[in-house]
């Protein structure tokens, strides 16, 4: 037997038609379209820093220097004996948050921090060390990233939106 098309089947195919028409010239459009950028923005991922022991005797000087192009903050732990070592620092320029010691301002390209200074100690309550012992040091850096005008924190560190005061933006008064 024999099926013939209704006018009605007839009707809503090409009403079906006209809608998948219309909507694949709207996507075709929208995947197909570009607007080609006018003028050049560099934008700097990453950064560098080095770290130097500087030594005298059993005495070490810690400096680190923003050796990159971007804005780093900065972390130093100084590891040895408790009771032979001392840790000194500026307190204006550096905050003990557990282990480390965290620069308070963010470095610059090319600026350095001021000195950390792990000191021996000879003695301590009248008895001399009776091992030997390293001091050991690791320092930390990341590009300093903002939120608003707060500094946001690397994973694993402290907070340093308080600690660290953030660098002067260029252009901006």
């Amino acid at each position: 037997m024999k099926q013939r098309l209704t006018k009605k089947t007839i009707a809503a195919l090409l009403a079906v038609l006209l809608c998948l028409s219309v909507s694949i010239g709207a996507a075709v459009a929208y995947f197909s379209d570009y607007e080609e950028a006018a003028g050049a923005a560099v934008v700097k991922l990453g950064g560098e820093t080095e770290m130097t022991e500087g030594e005298d005797g059993d005495n070490k000087h810690i400096v680190v220097k923003n050796t990159g192009e971007t804005n780093m903050i900065v972390r130093v732990a100084v590891y040895g004996s408790d009771e032979y070592m001392d840790v000194s620092y500026s307190k204006d320029d550096w905050q003990k948050i557990g282990d480390f010691y965290y620069f308070k301002k963010v470095l610059l390209p090319q600026e350095s921090t001021s000195a950390i200074d792990a000191t021996v100690k000879t003695e301590w309550q009248g008895k001399k060390p009776d091992y030997d012992f390293d001091v050991t040091v690791v320092h930390e850096a990341a590009q300093a990233v903002y939120d608003r005008d707060k500094l946001v924190s690397p994973e694993g560190w402290a907070d340093i939106s308080n600690v660290i005061a953030p660098a002067p933006m260029k252009g901006v008064d």
